[in-house]
């Protein structure tokens, strides 16, 4: 009878202690876009040091802003048996059939700050982007409330560039329609360089004998490129032009005054929350999200965090207060 009881117990201990931990441990595969950029390389060092300090290990693979390349990297991790992906994509719009093999094999799947479209994903996680090109020309609009205004868009393959722009023109519209702001230009940068919105920017400035008085531009990278080509025509400076990321080239710039402002989104909570949110799938857990967001397949369960606006009144208070960028480096 003994015997009977403190088995008995012992399963229940062993049964008890399987669902306190982690019974396994997650194997996270996490393909990122291009860690040739600053950005990604913050986001991969967080990422991996907060998943590892939850019992997890990852494997990260970059595609060098590659589609082919990520994809390949992406079957490499289903082969590899990893029970989630964390996926940065290249192109969200051409994922969606390695995402249906990765779900035949059980695998979960997390769109991390950028989304996966039409595709069989588990959960995203990124910043409110609508908000970001909100933030944009909010700014701008308050420098300039009326001129002529040049729209700078990101990567065409990037479904946020589409976000940005539909928050930048939620604000624009109003003063467009009454006349008040004249959009004079609209191109969209592939890829996010720097040398293709300088292009931009340099035959914008032609087409309209240089009077272009604002630059929604929708992030640094491209701020970086389009502020060269003011430069070369001595206007830097002279027209407000946002951007986005906080790089520390653009705060630089924030301080001499060639760039208005730029949107800052905490990495290190994006990072961190979504190591969390990997292991909960992985544990077959279901995360905590504030938001749905349709992503052309289904409303994918989805946690968006807040960004915050960056001018020279606040970049002590914010990026340096976090550390995002050290007091010396600037």
């Amino acid at each position: 009878m003994n015997m009977k009881k403190s088995l008995l117990a012992a399963c229940a201990a062993l049964a008890l202690f399987s669902h306190a931990g982690s019974a396994k441990e997650v194997k996270i595969g996490m393909a990122i876009d291009d860690l040739r950029l600053e950005r990604w390389q913050k986001d991969r060092d967080i990422f991996v040091k907060q998943a590892e300090s939850l019992g997890a290990k990852v494997f990260v693979q970059s595609a060098n802003g590659n589609e082919e390349t990520q994809m390949s990297q992406i079957e490499n991790m289903i082969n590899r048996g990893v029970d989630v992906l964390v996926i940065i994509p290249y192109n969200g719009q051409v994922l969606s059939n390695v995402v249906a093999e990765a779900k035949r094999e059980g695998i979960k799947v997390l769109a991390y700050d950028r989304m996966i479209n039409n595709a069989d994903i588990d959960f995203y996680i990124s910043f409110d982007n609508e908000k970001v090109g909100e933030l944009q020309a909010e700014s701008i609009v308050k420098q300039v409330p009326k001129g002529n205004y040049f729209l700078m868009g990101g990567s065409p393959v990037d479904n946020n560039a589409r976000l940005f722009r539909a928050g930048q023109m939620k604000v624009l519209k109003p003063y467009i329609d009454n006349g008040s702001i004249k959009v004079v230009g609209d191109q969209w940068v592939d890829a996010w360089l720097p040398e293709n919105a300088l292009k931009i920017m340099e035959n914008a400035l032609t087409a309209n004998s240089n009077h272009i008085d604002a630059v929604v531009a929708s992030n640094d990278a491209t701020a970086g490129g389009a502020i060269q080509a003011l430069s070369a025509q001595g206007l830097s400076g002279k027209v407000a032009i946002s951007g986005q990321d906080a790089d520390l080239a653009a705060i630089k710039r924030i301080m001499n005054g060639t760039q208005t402002m730029t949107v800052y989104k905490p990495i290190t909570e994006l990072a961190t929350e979504a190591a969390k949110i990997a292991v909960e799938l992985g544990d077959d857990k279901q995360p905590a999200s504030n938001s749905k967001l349709n992503n052309g397949l289904k409303d994918v369960p989805s946690r968006l965090l807040n960004p915050i606006p960056v001018n020279k009144d606040n970049i002590e208070s914010t990026v340096v207060k976090d550390g995002f960028h050290k007091q010396s480096e600037l």
